[in-house]
Order: C-alpha cells, then sequence, then structure tokens
C-alpha cells in the first residue's frame, strides 16, 4: 500500500503545534512536581482538589509551589483532550494516532486521579511512585503524535533502512525501559528515604558495596545509571558506526550519550552538594528530556513501515 504523507495544511500544522505545546506542558509538569517533592512542597495544599479549601489559595512559597503544579496539571489535561478531539475529527482512520492520543487521555486522567490519592494519603512514596511512572508513560505517548505529525520531514532527513530491523528495534526498546527502570529507580530511593544515603560520590562510606539496605538502594540506582550509560554508550556507537546515511539519527545519538554522560555529572554534584533541591529538579528533568528522546528515536524506527497519516 502506498505510504501518503499529510499535506502541508491547517490541520495538519494544528496537529504540529498542539502535540509540541502538549508535550512542553507534560514535561513541564513533571519537572514542576520533581520541584515540589524537592522543596517539600507536596502538602503546600492540604486537600484536594481545592487547595485549602479554596480555588485561589493564600499566597505562601509551599502552597504555591504545589497550587502551580496542579494549574499546570488541569491545562495538560485540556490540551490532552484537545489533542485527542483533533485525531479524532480529523484522523479517525488512523490507528496509530488515535491509540497514541486516546491512550494520553487515560493516562492524563490516571496521573490527576494519582495526584489527588497522593495529597490525601500525605505522600505516601508508592503512589508517588507510580504517578511518576504513569507521567513518564504519558510522555511517551505524546512523543508518538508529535513524531506522527513531522514524520514526512524527518523520514526526509535520515535513512532509516540500515537500522530498521527488529534487532536494531529491540535495542532501542531495551534503551527506552532501561531509562524508565532508572527513573522509578530514582522515585523508588527518594520514596523509600534513600535519597541523601550516600553522602559521597563514586563511593559510598568508602565502600563499592556498603552494608544495609538503606546504601543498597541509594547505589542501586546508581548501578542502573552506570549500566544505561554502557548500554546507552554501546548502542549509540553502534548506530555512529552502522553503514547507511544516517546523519540525523547518529546525532541523535550522540546526543543521547553526552546527555547520559551530563546525567551522572549531575547527579554527582548533587550528592557532593549536600543535595541542593534546584539540582534535584535538574536531575530529573534531564532524566525526562532523556526519555523523550529515546522513546522518539523508537518512533522513527519502529513505525518508519506504517502508514503516515492520511490527507
Amino acid at each position: 500500500m502506498e505510504r501518503k504523507s499529510l499535506p502541508e495544511s491547517t490541520s495538519r500544522n494544528s496537529l504540529k503545534l498542539l502535540s509540541i505545546v502538549t508535550l512542553i506542558s507534560a514535561f513541564s509538569q513533571v519537572a514542576l512536581g520533581g520541584y515540589v517533592r524537592s522543596s517539600e512542597s507536596g502538602l503546600g495544599c492540604p486537600d484536594w482538589p481545592l487547595c485549602h479549601g479554596q480555588l485561589i489559595p493564600p499566597m505562601e512559597f509551599h502552597t504555591l509551589v504545589e497550587y502551580s503544579h496542579r494549574l499546570n496539571a488541569s491545562l495538560l489535561m485540556l490540551f490532552v483532550i484537545a489533542l485527542f478531539v483533533l485525531c479524532w475529527v480529523r484522523y479517525r482512520d488512523e490507528k496509530s494516532i488515535l491509540i497514541l492520543s486516546g491512550s494520553a487521555v487515560g493516562l492524563v486522567v490516571s496521573v490527576a486521579i494519582l495526584g489527588g490519592i497522593t495529597v490525601l494519603t500525605e505522600l505516601a512514596w508508592w503512589v508517588r511512585l507510580i504517578h511518576l511512572t504513569l507521567a513518564e508513560l504519558l510522555i511517551g505517548t505524546i512523543v508518538g503524535v508529535v513524531w506522527l505529525a513531522f514524520s514526512p520531514k524527518v523520514l526526509n532527513s535520515a535513512n532509516l533502512r540500515p537500522i530498521n530491523t527488529p534487532k536494531w528495534k529491540a535495542k532501542l526498546w531495551f534503551i527506552a525501559i532501561g531509562l524508565l527502570l532508572l527513573i522509578v529507580s530514582g522515585s523508588y530511593m527518594v520514596g523509600t528515604g534513600a535519597g541523601s544515603a550516600c553522602a559521597s560520590w563514586p563511593l559510598c562510606r568508602g565502600e563499592l558495596f556498603p552494608q544495609g539496605s538503606t546504601y543498597a538502594i541509594h547505589m542501586g540506582h546508581r548501578y542502573i545509571a552506570a549500566l544505561m550509560l554502557v548500554i546507552a554508550g554501546y548502542i549509540g556507537w553502534s548506530f555512529i558506526k552502522k553503514d547507511g546515511d544516517t546523519p540525523g539519527l547518529k546525532r541523535a545519538s550522540m546526543g543521547l550519550i553526552h546527555s547520559m554522560i551530563l546525567q551522572i555529572i549531575i547527579g554527582a554534584v548533587l550528592v557532593w552538594s549536600g543535595f541542593d533541591p534546584a539540582l534535584k529538579t535538574i536531575h530529573l528533568a534531564l532524566a525526562t528530556l532523556i526519555w523523550i528522546a529515546a522513546i522518539y528515536l523508537i518512533s522513527c524506527v519502529v513505525q518508519n513501515n506504517s502508514r503516515y497519516l492520511k490527507a
């Protein structure tokens, strides 16, 4: 079947704009959530859905931090619903974009409900962990929609034939799953009180394998990060060395490797700084950007054989 690309029309431009705005809002939501946690503002609004029983809360720092997180969540939900409506009205015959945008609606509602449960359970760590995991999965679905909106331009700038095989797809999925595990392990580490257990880097209390479950949880996160750097480096270098004209993907692979290195450096500086709240937020935000890059690379390869959106 001949593949058709969506014409440069008002509907396609609307899809591009709305998908990008939605992605920015979703990324901002995760970053804001990270700051809520690192600044200990999670109970700045002790009730839900109102804040101190009001629509407009008191002008106090922790309250405003939590309230801004909720306001952006409301905007994000509107963007996601609008994105699904646009896809349903204009591209209802295209399964890929309908599944992705529909999944985004389900995920954003689930994330919002879990946000409320987080407050009502007084910040139970396991609820926070699920909350973050679903938020990252939401971002993944939105990235897929972004790829479909821009796919003809992407594929015109890169020859994907050399890597469009089950082997390479599996490698990319392995990176993505590993990155999600890394993010989740960080949330688990903080949630169980092990976030600041090791005040030195790269060793913990002068040991590679310190005794005690708290130290083991903290070091486990570091070991997963080191393992992901090795895996991303190997697979990224494989992309770079792969025969074929794939300059766009080679640049993306280099960006992924460099971002992973930068992330580990920030993790080290975070420890040396005494776990500065701002650096904690940057650490999570960069991890999410790396996750976005990995999902975008997967979209390029996995969806290369699928149909483009119909004109």
